[in-house]
C-alpha cells in the first residue's frame, strides 16, 4: 500500500511547476522547510531521486521526477474529480487556460463571461502567448488547457475541435485590390506584406505563397495582431490573417477590408489542446464543454462588408 499523500504530491507538483522550493512554498502558503520536508519524504517513500537542487538554478527534475510529475498531475485531478462528483459540490479552485494571441480577443471574453457566471467559484486565469510557449507551459503543468490552431501539433497532445476557418487577405479601403471580392495570390507577390511574425502563423503564410511558386515582398514584421491591422489600415501594405474580428476597423477607426484568396487556402482548425494521456480536472472538462457549445458562434464567418 502506497504511503504517500495527496498533499505530498501536490507540493511536489508545485515544486516541479515553479522550478523552486521557495516559489512552491509561497504558492502553497507553507514554509520552505515544510515544502522541502514533503519532497524529502516523497523521495524516501518512492525510493527515487525526483529532482536535483541547485542554489543558483533552483530545482531540475530527473527522468524519474518527470514521470512522477506527469502521473501526480493526473492523480490529483482524478481525486479532484472524484470529490466533485461524489460530493456533488460546485466546481472550484484554479484553472489556467492559455490562448493563441490573435484568437484571444475574439473568442475568449464571451466564453470567460459565460464560464464565470456559471461557475463563480472557479479561479479562471487566461494566458495569451505564442504556440510554442503554450505547448511548453502545457507540458510543465503551468496550463491545463490552451486554445490554438492545429498547426504543427503531434501525438503528444490531445485536441477538442471548436471550429474551422481559412486564411484571408486584409487591405486598406484605398488599396488597388480592395474592389476585388477575391484576390489572387500572384497579384499580391509584389505588394508590400505586413507579416504577422508569430509562430505558427508566419510559417503558414509563407508556405501559402511557396506552394504557388511565389515569393512575397515583406515590408514589416510584427508579432502583434492589432499592430499589423493598423499598419494595413494606414495603407502600408496587406496582411494575411486567419482570425476575423467582428470590428471592421483598426484602433484608429480606419476601415480594414477582408477578402477571400485565390487559390483558396486549406482550412485551419481551432481546438482546445492538452497533453496526451493527462487526466483533466472537472473544471477543465466543463470549460471544454462550454467552448464546444458556444465558441463557433463567436467566430465571424462573413467577410467584412465594403464601405462603398
Amino acid at each position: 500500500m502506497s504511503q504517500f499523500t495527496l498533499r505530498q504530491l501536490r507540493y511536489f507538483c508545485a515544486i516541479a511547476s515553479t522550478g523552486s522550493i521557495s516559489a512552491a512554498a509561497a504558492r502553497e502558503h507553507v514554509s520552505r522547510s515544510a515544502m522541502a520536508a514533503a519532497l524529502d519524504e516523497l523521495e524516501r517513500i518512492l525510493k527515487s531521486q525526483l529532482c536535483t537542487r541547485h542554489k543558483s538554478h533552483g530545482v531540475v527534475l530527473t527522468a524519474s521526477g518527470q514521470y512522477v510529475f506527469e502521473q501526480a498531475l493526473s492523480l490529483l485531478r482524478s481525486a479532484d474529480n472524484l470529490e466533485a462528483t461524489a460530493g456533488a459540490r460546485e466546481l472550484a479552485g484554479p484553472l489556467a487556460v492559455g490562448c493563441y494571441p490573435s484568437l484571444a480577443p475574439t473568442i475568449l471574453p464571451q466564453l470567460v463571461k459565460l464560464f464565470e457566471r456559471l461557475h463563480p467559484e472557479v479561479e479562471l486565469s487566461i494566458h495569451p502567448t505564442d504556440q510554442e510557449t503554450l505547448l511548453q507551459q502545457l507540458k510543465a503543468g503551468d496550463l491545463e488547457l490552451a486554445i490554438m490552431y492545429n498547426m504543427h501539433l503531434d501525438r503528444r497532445v490531445e485536441t477538442a475541435w471548436l471550429y474551422d476557418t481559412a486564411m484571408h487577405v486584409i487591405l486598406a479601403a484605398g488599396h488597388p485590390l480592395a474592389d476585388c471580392d477575391v484576390v489572387r495570390a500572384k497579384d499580391l507577390e509584389n505588394e508590400p506584406l505586413i507579416l504577422l511574425d508569430a509562430p505558427p502563423s508566419a510559417d503558414d503564410i509563407l508556405s501559402y505563397f511557396t506552394a504557388q511558386g511565389l515569393s512575397p515582398t515583406i515590408r514589416h514584421r510584427t508579432r502583434h495582431f492589432e499592430l499589423a491591422r493598423s499598419l494595413v489600415a494606414q495603407g502600408l501594405g496587406y496582411s494575411l490573417f486567419i482570425q476575423r474580428p467582428r470590428n471592421p476597423s483598426s484602433y484608429e477607426g480606419l476601415p480594414v477590408l477582408a477578402r477571400a484568396l485565390d487559390p483558396q487556402p486549406h482550412l485551419e482548425r481551432v481546438s482546445v489542446v492538452w497533453p496526451a494521456g493527462r487526466t483533466l480536472s472537472a473544471k477543465a472538462l466543463r470549460f471544454i464543454e462550454l467552448a464546444q457549445q458556444n465558441v463557433a458562434s463567436y467566430a465571424p464567418e462573413a467577410l467584412y462588408p465594403s464601405p462603398r
